[in-house]
C-alpha cells in the first residue's frame, strides 16, 4: 500500500509540473506581442550527493553518530528538473526547480562517541523541494556576450528519515526542514562564434541556513528554435551542527534543452 501511495503522488507531481509547463508555454505565447521572450529548460543533472547525517542518541558518552551521505545512497528513485526565463529588454524573471527522491540501505562504517569507528547498517531516505527564483538586470549586452546581476530567494524543503543500527541498538531520526535564503549572484554567457557560447552562473546567500551558494558553467549550442547546453553544476547548503542534515552537497554534469517562444 505504501509503494502505491508514493507512486500516485510522483504521478501527481509529474502532471502538475507538466501543467505548468504548458500553463507557461501558453502564456509565453500569448505574451510575445508585448516584447517579452520566453526560455523553457528541461535538464538532467547526474549529481553526486554528499552530507552529513546526525542521528543523535548513540553509545560513547551520548554523542552523536555522523554519517557521510554519499556512503549510502547509491540510487535516486525519482527527480525532476526545469527552468523558465522571461526577458524583456535589459530586464529577466528567472525560476528554476529541482523535486529529487533518493535513498538506499547500506553497510558503512560510522563514528560513535569520542572518534571510535565500527561497521553499521545505515538507512536514508531524502525527498527534496530546491525552488530558485529572481530577477535579473543585464549591464552588458555585446556581441562578445551579456552580464547580467540578479537577486531572488532560494527555498528547500527536505523530508529527512535516517538510522543506524549497530550491534547492540538501532537509532533513528526523522525531521522535515524548510529554508528560506536570499541569494545574489551574476549569469550570462560568453559568444564564441554565431552558435557555440559559454554560459555562466554563480550565486550565493545565506538565511535560514548559515550560508547557500551555487556555481554552473559549460557549453551551448543556439539553434533558431533554442538551445543545447552541457556543463557542470554545484551547490551547495551549509548549516548549524544541530541541523539533521548538515553541508549538503549536490554536483556533476548536466544537460539541458531550452525551448524559446
Amino acid at each position: 500500500m505504501q509503494r502505491i501511495d508514493s507512486l500516485n503522488k510522483k504521478l501527481c507531481i509529474s502532471c502538475i509540473a507538466v501543467s505548468l509547463l504548458f500553463a507557461c508555454i501558453q502564456s509565453a505565447a500569448a505574451q510575445q506581442a508585448d516584447g517579452w521572450q520566453f526560455e523553457v529548460t528541461l535538464y538532467g543533472w547526474y549529481t553526486d550527493l554528499d552530507g552529513t547525517v546526525e542521528v543523535p542518541g548513540g553509545p560513547g558518552g551520548g554523542g552523536d553518530i555522523s554519517v557521510d551521505a554519499s556512503d549510502i545512497i547509491d540510487n535516486l528513485e525519482f527527480v525532476l528538473m526545469g527552468g523558465i526565463e522571461a526577458r524583456r529588454n535589459r530586464w529577466s524573471i528567472i525560476a528554476d526547480g529541482i523535486y529529487m527522491d533518493a535513498g538506499a540501505d547500506k553497510s558503512t562504517t560510522v563514528t560513535v562517541g569520542p572518534g571510535v569507528p565500527i561497521t553499521a547498517s545505515a538507512s536514508l531516505d531524502l525527498t527534496t523541494w530546491i525552488i530558485s527564483g529572481g530577477i535579473g538586470y543585464d549591464i552588458v549586452q555585446a556581441d562578445r556576450g551579456s552580464l547580467a546581476v540578479f537577486g531572488g530567494a532560494r527555498y528547500l524543503n527536505a523530508d529527512i528519515d535516517a538510522g543506524i543500527t549497530l550491534p547492540a541498538r538501532t537509532v533513528a531520526r526523522s525531521q522535515s526542514a524548510e529554508l528560506w535564503d536570499g541569494i545574489v549572484g551574476v549569469r550570462g554567457a560568453i559568444n564564441l562564434g554565431e552558435h557555440w557560447y559559454i554560459p555562466y552562473h554563480g550565486d550565493i546567500g545565506t538565511g535560514d541556513s548559515d550560508l547557500t551558494w551555487q556555481l554552473f558553467t559549460g557549453i551551448g549550442y543556439r539553434f533558431s528554435w533554442g538551445n543545447i547546453r552541457l556543463g557542470y553544476r554545484y551547490l551547495k547548503y551549509e548549516q548549524d551542527e544541530d541541523k539533521a542534515l548538515q553541508d549538503l552537497e549536490l554536483s556533476g554534469p548536466v544537460m539541458g534543452v531550452g525551448f524559446r517562444f
